[in-house]
């Protein structure tokens, strides 16, 4: 480190931002009674100063997650926790630019942690440039997101930081607690503005003796051997293939997976095993270069933030880093052959992908949904390349794409919903463009298409502003490829220049070329939708980036679906199934923004994935709520029915609930006199946890209630009062004892709750 920076400018800028105010105040240093936030139960660094090590840092700091006021999702803003006469909190790091430092927010919630590790040791704080990421350490405070936001570091590894965080200001977490989002080190130090310490300067933290030390080892199936360190490294070693599971439950280590911090894939060891880390904790890997299968969901749902594929792995199977939602790097080495269908499906911190000349074969949706996406280039080869469906679907910031020199096809649904994607050279070879390849492509206006090209799929170019296609062959050629559906009428709007000969390096809708437009389709928060390249097989590959047209669905019914898809059939309109009369088909809507579907109104509450049905005004007798397309086109599903939402309904005579829906508000269908039946869940899948107060309360006509769910944890008092004496609510046979007792609190007879 190289100087302390001690102006108060620096503190302020620290401490104050639209999403966390502090404010910086000349007076003497505070004691630790006037302190109103988390008295502390733990401290390691009191009145003595004892400087505690990192792991002594890191156990106090995670301590607090198991108390109330500061567990995951607890609500945590500028205005709370703080009560009404304190407003803020006053930190016990000393002082800041020469000022004592009262915060609240994002701000709050670091020093609190801080505070609780640390006690009264003094802080020091650098601004970014004067500090390594080899400095930063648990319990250090970094200041984020362009100066927007404060974290603190619980843990520290090679491939970057994991950090606890409240009042975050977008996605899921908005206005809550989040312990354990991860941060690559590249990030670290190009987006960090100031750095807090409250280690002494030139501290060496004393190694531990126990780093190395076997928590928990044994053989694989095989012949293999594992080994977990108490640091978190996991070792696979020996000679031969590590034997594949078929879910994350099978895993030899399952019992200590959120404790894997790196996985160590030994020299000798030749495969990665389906779902062998799926859903654990580990950051990083080291894949020795006798390995040459990633196996099928190997990785899947895991922390990764970084990862290098050796060039001897010739297959990464299906799923492999799905939803890995830290994963910001990856290296695929030349040598790698094939990329299987979903392998990056969802890697939502993944920003670019360069994919090397030995590569055959992409399978479908393999980098769907990847939301951070900007540019992807394959090198150039002699391989043609086989290309899957739907493989950059709603990667809406994807901005410029290199495909290989030589491809069979452009796949169907290939760039669907690529917003910011100007335009595109297809390369010799390719014999097909297929159907909805650019859909609602919103700033695509130009392309390059070869004359091997010898049909265009229906809606290629649809709600596509086209303006220019380049097409290396002759008139009498390009009338002779079959254009599809509406592609012929699509086409005939561009400008199309005959015998194009592409030149070394175009980059069609990009720099001067035509296509080039503002920020097409930047629109504001675009979020996740159907998913096309999914499966739940994961430890399998049953075709499941296939030819689904995601948006659609098929869900016929006798009367309003209020999650609806497809044709409601021989009810109401309310679940409308096609895009809603959106044309364009922008990207899915904010969080927390609200559409409303025939009678139906829902609010967006995980963007691109889930809504809440605020209020129905359905007039069918049979109603089902499962899930809906927005008017945005995206597919969602229906998690939660708000409060009232169908309060004092007289046409509902039977209702449905799927298995999406987690909550039932407090009074949602009270005073539904005409209600006779309720399917809560159509499958053991069920998700539902709670039922409101009053939620059927004066549904004098209900007789039958049925409920899947195994998961229903909370019925509110009198959410069943005023039904028919008579009413038999059906439950799962194994849940039957714990469920009577809690229905009885919502004003049920015991006898009434049957299996």
């Amino acid at each position: 480190m190289k100087k302390r920076v001690v102006s108060a400018a620096l503190a302020l800028c620290l401490c104050i931002s639209s999403q966390s105010v502090a404010h910086a105040w000349q007076e003497a240093p505070l004691q630790q009674e006037n302190v109103p936030v988390a008295e502390s139960t733990s401290r390691l660094a009191n009145e003595d100063s004892a400087i505690p090590t990192p792991a002594q840092v890191y156990a106090s700091m995670i301590a607090l997650k198991d108390r109330d006021e500061y567990k995951e999702g607890t609500i945590w803003t500028d205005d709370e926790p703080y009560s009404d006469s304190k407003g803020y909190y006053r930190w016990k790091g000393g002082l800041l630019g020469g000022k004592n430092i009262v915060a609240v927010g994002c701000v709050a919630f670091a020093f609190i942690l801080s505070d609780e590790a640390f006690g009264s040791l003094p802080a020091r704080m650098y601004a970014n440039g004067e500090f390594a990421f080899e400095d930063i350490k648990a319990g250090d405070i970094l200041r984020v997101s362009n100066d927007a936001h404060t974290v603190i570091v619980l843990e520290v590894n090679e491939a970057g930081v994991v950090v606890a965080e409240g009042n975050i200001s977008t996605g899921d977490h908005k206005g809550k607690i989040h312990w354990g989002r991860a941060i690559s080190k590249q990030e670290v130090m190009s987006n960090t503005s100031h750095y807090i310490t409250r280690y002494p300067e030139g501290y060496v933290p004393p190694d531990d003796p126990q780093a190395n030390v076997s928590i928990a080892s044994g053989t694989l199936e095989g012949g293999l051997v594992w080994n977990l360190t108490k640091a978190g490294t996991l070792t696979i070693s020996g000679k031969g293939a590590m034997p594949d599971y078929s879910s994350a439950s099978e895993q030899p280590w399952n019992d200590n997976s959120s404790q894997i911090r790196k996985v160590v894939i030994g020299d000798g060891v030749t495969s990665i095993g389906a779902c062998a880390f799926w859903n654990c904790g580990v950051y990083s890997a080291e894949i020795s270069p006798s390995v040459t299968i990633i196996g099928n969901s190997a990785f899947r749902g895991s922390s990764m933030i970084s990862v290098v594929i050796p060039s001897s792995v010739k297959t990464i199977g299906n799923s492999a880093f799905c939803e890995c939602q830290n994963l910001s790097s990856v290296t695929v080495s030349e040598g790698v052959e094939t990329i299987d269908q979903n392998a990056f499906q969802s890697c939502t911190s993944l920003t670019s992908i360069a994919l090397p000349s030995s590569i055959g074969e992409v399978g479908a949706a393999a980098f769907f949904q990847c939301q951070a996406l900007t540019r992807a280039t394959f090198a150039p080869g002699s391989k043609q390349v086989k290309m899957g469906d739907n493989m950059f679907m709603q990667c809406y910031y994807l901005m410029s794409v290199t495909l290989p020199q030589s491809i069979d096809c452009i796949g169907e649904g290939m760039f669907q919903n690529c917003q910011m994607l100007a335009g595109v050279e297809i390369p010799q070879g390719a014999e097909r463009i297929g159907m909805s390849a650019f859909a609602s492509c919103s700033g695509f206006t130009t392309v390059i298409i070869p004359d091997s090209v010898a049909t265009i799929g229906i809606a290629a170019f649809a709600a596509c502003p086209l303006k220019d296609i380049y097409f290396t062959g002759t008139e009498e050629q390009w009338s002779s490829i079959g254009k599809i559906g509406d592609t012929a009428a699509a086409v005939s709007k561009a400008t199309i220049h005959y015998n194009y000969i592409p030149e070394s390096g175009d980059k069609p809708g990009g720099g001067d070329n035509p296509g080039n437009g503002d920020n097409p389709g930047g629109n504001d928060n675009p979020g996740g939708g159907d998913n096309p390249g999914g499966n739940d097989n994961p430890g399998g590959g049953d075709n499941p980036g296939g030819n689904d047209n995601p948006g659609g669905g098929d869900n016929p019914g006798n009367g309003d679906n209020l999650g609806g898809g497809g044709n409601p059939g021989n009810g109401g309109s309310s679940g409308d199934g096609g895009n809603s009369g959106n044309e364009e088909n922008q990207p899915p809507f904010a969080k927390g923004q609200t559409f409303t579907v025939g009678q139906v109104t829902y609010k967006v509450t995980k963007v691109g994935k889930e809504v809440e049905v605020i209020m129905a005004k359905s007039t069918a007798a049979k109603v089902t709520i499962n899930t809906v397309t927005g008017t945005d086109g995206v597919k969602y599903k229906v998690t939660s029915i708000r409060s009232k939402a169908m309060r004092n309904n007289k046409k509902l005579t039977s209702l449905t609930i799927g298995d999406n829906v987690k909550t039932i508000g407090a009074h949602a269908f009270s005073g539904c006199t005409k209600l006779k039946t309720v399917n809560i869940g159509k499958t053991s899948k069920s998700s539902l946890k709670t039922i409101g107060k009053s939620a059927f309360n004066g549904c004098k006509k209900l007789g039958k209630v049925t409920i899947k769910s195994t998961k229903l944890s909370s019925v509110g008092k009198q959410a069943f009062k005023g039904t028919k004496t008579s009413l038999k609510v059906k439950v799962p046979s194994k849940q039957l004892k714990k469920y009577k007792k809690i229905l009885k609190k919502a004003g049920l007879k015991v006898k009434q709750a049957t299996k």
